[in-house]
């Protein structure tokens, strides 16, 4: 019998639609082990599915990074409400957002409430920003999006080992991507972590993103990091 794995994905205005519409999309493919019709040719085996949450500060559309001439994303949970109801998911993922001191306090205090029990916690470009305000990367490893890095890195506390040359990092159950399509490339790492390699590449054909290791990082150089 498949596991189901809540992921709440955390959102506020000014986030980067890319840093979680196509993983998540990446990550719903497993729920296609029940849909034949949808995952035409998809093993049988898959051992988990996922039920997801997208939380925000209220249930107004959240306007992206793009401004108000870019798809609106409507919520489905405000932070004070699954605050409130005590529920523990067991993904946390965490887009690009308002940077620095603007990111959203019940965000990262909902971040903050939800970390030490999940399974895993996982951000996207800037988003490791808001994992570094809520203390999840104390004395951890971790990387982010190479066009801010400087910036993330002098803004955030002194005890993370920010890593400059990274597709994705994981430590222990904290992985953290680059930039915005790095979280693509991390979202099929984590579906072969979960159910396998023959999973993830059944996956990754389906939707043609090429095989990269968390070691492919061409933008630390090109932003001149390494």
């Amino acid at each position: 019998m498949p596991q189901t794995l809540t992921i709440a994905v955390c959102v506020s205005d000014e986030v980067t639609l890319s840093d979680f519409i196509t993983p998540i999309e990446i990550l719903s493919s497993m729920n296609n082990g029940d849909h034949p019709a949808l995952g035409i040719g998809m093993p049988a085996d898959i051992p988990y599915r996922v039920a997801i949450e997208y939380l925000a500060p209220t249930m107004d559309p959240v306007v992206s990074v793009q401004g108000s001439n870019a798809p609106t994303f409507n919520p489905t949970l405000t932070y004070a409400e699954a605050l409130a109801s005590g529920k523990q998911f067991d993904v946390i993922w965490v887009p690009a957002g308002k940077r620095e001191s603007r990111i959203p306090p019940e965000e990262i205090a909902f971040i903050a409430q939800q970390a030490p029990k999940a399974k895993y916690v996982m951000s996207v470009c800037g988003g490791a920003a808001h994992l570094a305000f809520a203390g999840v990367l104390a004395g951890k490893r971790a990387t982010t999006n190479k066009a801010f890095y400087r910036a993330i890195v002098a803004a955030t506390p002194k005890d993370i080992k920010w890593v400059p040359q990274a597709r994705w990092v994981v430590d222990g159950n904290v992985w953290t991507s680059s930039g915005v399509a790095a979280g693509s490339d991390m979202a099929l790492a984590f579906v072969e972590h979960l159910a396998g390699a023959k999973i993830a590449r059944f996956i990754r054909g389906t939707i043609e993103i090429p095989e990269v290791t968390e070691k492919d990082d061409p933008f630390a150089a090109f932003h001149g990091l390494v």
